[in-house]
């Protein structure tokens, strides 16, 4: 009988990329494509399990977003061609007109521990514990507050119609996203509530709910009046119907979410807490509006953000590293603010381009003539 295959995880990464290629039936052009774009092979093995190499997405630079007073280049990983082209243009009209405002919250990010069973008067009992609860959080927090950050909050609630309750604890992660510190700070504070407020733990790790993150920016920008008028109606359009809502804030996240990439941040977490916040209200909505006045149009995002300089694979992937360096190495409020001026300016793109010459004449071309390239 023949000896079975290791599973992949207990083979070396070129063992691993063989198997790729025969289990993929890769042409000789794939081949060619897949072994070319290997890039850091060591670095790919440490950053995911199973590696067996990399998907590659282009990056490149959005040039003279203006946010606060400062000239950004601001780079972009996305395979969609029309993005960076979009932010470009839009960037260049703000720049004309003074460029973005913009600003973000402190870094607060929260962990929860969902605790079943627990006493009918846990409340009392929290506050009664809270001295030495907080002064077991600050144990872990140490380093946290030697940079500014550390614990901000501890609170619980009970979840209606369950018997379960949560416990918050709200920490200033400063520059980093902070994931495994929450985590590791839910689970080791855990037995103390279990024994302070009773039940048993359910669950202990972070929220990627940044609600307590909120970021804006606005713009004011000298448009024909007519043209002005329509890209405020496109924008009302987007607060009252939700399919149209979608596809507009879909719009927003093609540079916010190709930055967070480019980056080296958490994407996934990243559009999960954003549309989170669209959709809080019942209805699902647009997060940016744009109305005209004497002075021109103005436009404004609000959105949750959270993004990181430091910690995980921003420390890690050199790519990432350079892109930070390329911002000037901002703090994550800083890199928060460009984050939304980018959103803001990509917004403004789409609803010029739809209120005038149509989505296709201009993205879609670009798209076909990229897509339909041979040389």
């Amino acid at each position: 009988m023949d000896k079975p295959d290791p599973p992949l995880r207990k083979r070396t990464i070129e063992e691993r990329r063989t198997w790729w290629l025969d289990a993929c039936k890769a042409d000789p052009e794939q081949t060619r494509f897949f072994k070319e774009s290997g890039s850091d092979l060591a670095l790919a093995d440490r950053l995911v399990e199973n590696a067996v190499g990399w998907m590659p997405i282009p990056l490149g630079v959005v040039s003279g977003l203006v946010v606060n007073g400062t000239s950004y280049q601001v780079p972009l990983a996305t395979e969609e061609p029309s993005v960076i082209a979009a932010a470009s243009a839009a960037a260049s009209a703000a720049a004309r007109c003074g460029g973005f405002t913009a600003g973000a919250a402190m870094p607060v990010m929260r962990a929860q521990v969902f605790l079943e069973g627990s006493a009918a008067d846990a409340e009392v009992r929290l506050e009664g514990a809270r001295g030495a609860l907080e002064a077991e959080a600050r144990q872990l927090l140490t380093s946290m507050e030697r940079r500014g950050g550390g614990l901000r909050g501890l609170s619980m609630a009970r979840l209606e119609g369950l018997e379960v309750a949560v416990v918050h604890l709200d920490v200033d992660v400063r520059d980093a996203l902070g994931a495994n510190l929450l985590n590791t700070l839910a689970e080791t504070l855990s037995p103390s509530l279990e024994a302070y407020l009773g039940g048993k733990k359910l669950m202990a790790i972070l929220s990627n709910d940044a609600g307590f993150r909120p970021a804006w920016a606005e713009v004011w920008l000298t448009v024909d009046p007519e043209r002005a008028r329509r890209i405020a109606l496109a924008s009302a359009v987007a607060q009252i119907d939700s399919q149209r809502a979608i596809t507009h804030n879909k719009g927003i996240m093609n540079g916010i979410a190709a930055l967070a990439l480019a980056t080296g941040n958490d994407t996934r977490a990243l559009e999960a807490s954003v549309h989170q916040f669209a959709g809080a209200s019942g209805t699902y909505r647009g997060l940016t509006s744009w109305t005209v006045s004497a002075e021109g149009l103005h436009g404004r995002i609000d959105l949750p953000l959270a993004l990181a300089t430091v910690g995980g694979s921003v420390g890690i992937h050199p790519a990432a590293q350079m892109a930070l360096q390329l911002l000037g190495n901002p703090d994550a409020p800083a890199l928060c603010s460009i984050a939304a001026a980018l959103g803001l300016a990509q917004n403004y793109a789409a609803l010029n381009a739809l209120v005038g010459e149509g989505i296709q004449k201009g993205h879609m071309a670009l798209h076909s003539r990229r897509t339909q390239r041979t040389d």
